[in-house]
C-alpha cells in the first residue's frame, strides 16, 4: 500500500516594480540579469552549504527495522526527523518503537505522521495494531476502519481488523474480514491461520483442517499452521493425526511451551501418561509461569494415579492464578 503523502511546493514571490524598474531590465539587458542571479544562487549556496537528503536516514532506518535492528533504526530515523519532520519518519520511527516493545512512544509517532498526512492509511494501521497489543480492541478497530476507509485494497487491514474482533469474541465479524482479506490477498497464509483459529474456536474443525492445509500448502515451515491443525484434529479426536502434527510443530519451533503443553494433552487422552508428563515437563522449564501447564501435569499425575504429585501441581496452578481462571492453551 502507498501512502498520498501531499507534496511540498517553493513558492516563488514576485514583487511588482514599478515602470522605472522594468525600463532598467531592458537597458541592462539579459545577460546581465542571469549574472545576477548566478551570483545570488552562489551566494546562498555557500550560506547554506550540502544539505543531506532526508530520505537517505529514512531508507537506511527502514532497513534497520527490516532487520529488527531498532536502536539502531531510531538513531537514522531521529537524524531524519531533524532534518525533515515529514509523515515517512515518524510513521517508520514509529514502527522502530513499537519493535522495540515501546508502545507509548509509537502511538505518539503515528499521532505526528496523521497530523502532518490525513490521507495516510499506513499511519492509521500501524497505530491500530499498536492499540491492539494493548488489548484495546475498540481504538484499534477504528483505526482499521480508517486504514480501510483510505484504502479499501489493503488485505492487511482486513487481516488486522479480524484480529481484533476475534479477541473481542465476535466471531462472526471476524470470519467476515478475514473472507475479505482473502479476496484480496488469497496467498497470505498468517490469514488461513488465523480464519482456521475462528473456526476451531466454534468447533467446526472440517473448516478449520481445510484453512490450515491450505496455509501449510502455501508455506510449510509454519510452525503455528501444525499447532493449530493438530489442535483441529484432537477436537475431532484423531488423536494419532494431532500427534503427528505437534511433532511436525516442534521440529519446525522446539521452544514453544504451548506445542509440548497441546501434545501432552493429547497424550494424557491416549492414556500415556509418562509421555504426557515429560511434555509437561519440558512446558514448564520453558515457561514455568504457565499455570496451565501445572494443571496439565496434574492431570496427568490424577491419570497415573499419583495424587500426592497432582496434589502438588494443582497447587502452584493455583498459586500462578488464584482466581483459579486457568485458561486452556490452544494456538498461538
Amino acid at each position: 500500500m502507498r501512502d498520498f503523502i501531499p507534496a511540498r511546493r517553493t513558492v516563488l514571490r514576485r514583487d511588482a516594480k514599478g515602470d522605472s524598474t522594468r525600463r532598467w531590465a531592458g537597458r541592462v539587458g539579459i545577460l546581465g540579469i542571469l549574472a545576477a542571479g548566478t551570483l545570488m544562487a552562489s551566494t546562498l549556496a555557500a550560506a547554506a552549504g550540502p544539505m543531506p537528503d532526508a530520505y537517505i536516514f529514512i531508507d537506511r532506518g527502514k532497513t534497520y527495522n527490516d532487520r529488527g535492528q531498532w536502536d539502531a533504526a531510531i538513531v537514522e530515523l531521529n537524524r531524519a526527523v531533524k532534518l525533515d519532520p515529514s509523515y515517512s519518519a515518524y510513521l517508520n520511527r514509529g514502527n522502530s518503537y513499537r519493535g522495540k516493545g515501546d508502545e507509548d512512544q509509537a502511538i505518539r509517532d503515528y499521532d505526528e505522521a496523521i497530523k502532518l498526512n490525513p490521507l495516510g492509511a499506513l499511519a492509521y494501521l500501524h497505530r491500530g495494531k499498536v492499540y491492539n497489543d494493548r488489548g484495546e480492541y475498540d481504538r484499534a478497530i477504528q483505526d482499521f476502519d480508517s486504514a480501510i476507509r483510505l484504502d479499501v485494497t489493503d488485505a492487511n487491514a482486513f487481516l488486522n481488523r479480524g484480529n481484533s474482533y476475534r479477541a473481542k469474541g465476535d466471531e462472526l465479524q471476524a470470519l467476515k474480514d478475514y473472507g475479505d482479506a482473502l479476496k484480496r490477498n488469497p496467498n497470505d497464509a498468517v490469514t488461513y491461520v488465523n480464519r482456521g483459529k475462528v473456526y476451531n474456536d466454534k468447533g467446526q474443525y472440517d473448516l478449520a483442517i481445510k484453512d490450515f492445509d491450505q496455509s501449510i500448502k502455501i508455506n510449510a515451515k509454519d510452525a503455528n499452521a501444525y499447532l493449530n491443525r493438530g489442535n483441529a484434529y484432537h477436537g475431532e479426536k484423531k488423536l494419532d493425526l494431532a500427534l503427528k502434527d505437534y511433532d511436525q510443530a516442534l521440529a519446525l519451533n522446539k521452544n514453544d511451551p504451548v506445542i509440548y503443553i497441546n501434545r501432552g494433552k493429547v497424550y494424557t487422552d491416549k492414556g500415556e501418561f509418562d509421555l504426557a508428563i515429560a511434555d509437561f515437563d519440558h512446558a514448564i522449564k520453558l515457561n514455568p509461569k504457565d499455570p496451565n501447564a501445572f494443571m496439565s501435569r496434574g492431570n496427568a499425575y490424577r491419570g497415573k494415579g499419583d495424587q500426592v504429585h497432582a496434589l502438588q501441581d494443582y497447587d502452584q496452578a493455583q498459586t500462578l492464578r488464584p482466581d483459579g481462571a486457568v485458561a486452556l492453551n490452544s494456538g498461538g
